[in-house]
């Protein structure tokens, strides 16, 4: 049998295909160390859990392959206070109920039935490069006020790309990337003079004019911020989508049960992630000499954390690998906040952010498709997932019947 790291090292190239099988072995073989990740990778639940919790053994990579640092310093990177209080700003405008209930959930259903609206009647239409991507991209370019922000969406890909998706450390990538961080940044830093000198009520306003001990937030740290929303505000949703609308088309009866109960819907998106999520896994600096389920991993590691494996542990999950629609019906909320049982938005203090916005897109947006459209059928078949650490359907090519 093929080794496990020869067989992560293939998973590293992100070619199609489903992962179940690899994540069962790795999670009964315990942590292992990939050569080609330089670092430990760690799989089951519980290490999982750990690892991105204990952070006084795991920090954020704030540097080399597999870190987000490409996109500067964000709030990923900071600690204590500092990551309380600026993470604070962004979730009164991520995370406020108000909002969430209300303008933000307006766009998002306005938008999403404009999108529907413009589909072809006729003939196969790609439902991923016309709807799943540009619904997050122009809610996300909304909430920022930054009007042209879709017309970057190759920019985001080259870097994330070159963040923490570059496990292997590729230099052409991380060059690709630090040019297209460069072209946006030229980009943001006319809009983020502007803002100071005329804010508004957008995103970028209140980074412009938010205050952290006495001091405005830096032109730098601006850019960064931006950079990293973004970037995570469409690559994320558009990958959960695009999976989870594959996956329910795949079963055309489950899809006419949610059209009958619209109840399901957020404990769809919940199974959903935790199926197949967005982001596969997390990278971690090791900061002191630590075990992990009986394994030695020194200070100055690095360990990949993979959350998709966590998320099909079957000590935690039963039948990990079906997709079960009812099984986040009792408490699907729960799965989009800091208790969840899912690892989809990472877990503890670097819990995501956005969470909550992603929730709203991802139900919204099925709703208004199950509003609109009956039947759905692939006209190239099944797309299989590809891509690691983002992993999603490359397209959506169907033929639609729309009520």
């Amino acid at each position: 049998m093929e080794s496990i790291e020869r067989q992560f090292a293939q998973v590293l190239s992100g070619e199609a295909g489903d992962l179940a099988g690899f994540y069962r072995r790795a999670r009964d073989h315990g942590p292992f160390f990939s050569p080609d990740f330089n670092g430990w990778v760690v799989s089951s639940h519980a290490d999982v859990s750990r690892v991105l919790t204990d952070e006084t053994c795991f920090r954020p990579l704030g540097y080399g392959a597999g870190s987000s640092i490409i996109h500067g310093r964000t709030i990923l990177h900071m600690e204590g206070e500092e990551h309380r209080k600026k993470s604070a700003l962004l979730a009164r405008h991520l995370r406020s109920p108000r909002l969430l209930d209300g303008v933000q959930r307006e766009f998002v259903v306005q938008r999403a039935n404009e999108l529907v609206d413009v589909m072809p009647r006729r003939g196969s239409l790609d439902l991923k490069a016309g709807f799943t991507t540009p619904l997050p991209l122009d809610v996300t370019a909304w909430l920022m006020g930054i009007e042209e922000a879709p017309n970057f969406r190759e920019t985001y890909d080259t870097i994330v790309a070159a963040g923490a998706s570059n496990l292997r450390g590729d230099q052409d990538v991380q060059r690709r990337g630090e040019e297209a961080r460069a072209k946006l940044f030229a980009f943001l830093t006319p809009l983020i003079h502007q803002r100071r000198r005329d804010p508004a009520e957008d995103l970028l306003s209140v980074l412009c004019s938010t205050e952290y001990e006495g001091t405005r937030l830096s032109d730098d740290e601006i850019r960064s911020f931006s950079s990293f929303l973004l970037a995570a505000g469409v690559e994320t949703t558009d990958r959960a989508l695009s999976s989870l609308l594959s996956l329910l088309w795949q079963r055309l009866d489950v899809w006419q049960e949610l059209s009958s109960d619209r109840e399901l819907l957020r404990a769809a998106c919940a199974e959903g992630l935790r199926f197949s999520p967005p982001v596969h896994a997390l990278s971690r600096g090791v900061e002191a000499d630590t075990e992990v389920s009986g394994t030695t991993i020194r200070a100055g590691d690095r360990i990949v954390a993979l959350m998709a494996a966590a998320n099909r542990d079957p000590d935690v999950f039963e039948n990990p690998d079906e997709f079960v629609l009812q099984r986040f019906a009792q408490q699907p909320d729960r799965e989009f906040g800091a208790k969840a049982q899912i690892l989809s938005f990472g877990y503890g203090t670097h819990l995501c952010t956005g969470s909550q916005l992603a929730r709203l897109e991802m139900v919204e947006g099925l709703n208004v498709l199950l509003d609109r459209i009956a039947t759905v059928h692939f006209t190239d078949g099944v797309p299989p997932e590809s891509g690691y650490v983002l992993r999603s359907p490359e397209h959506l090519k169907v033929e639609v019947e729309f009520r």
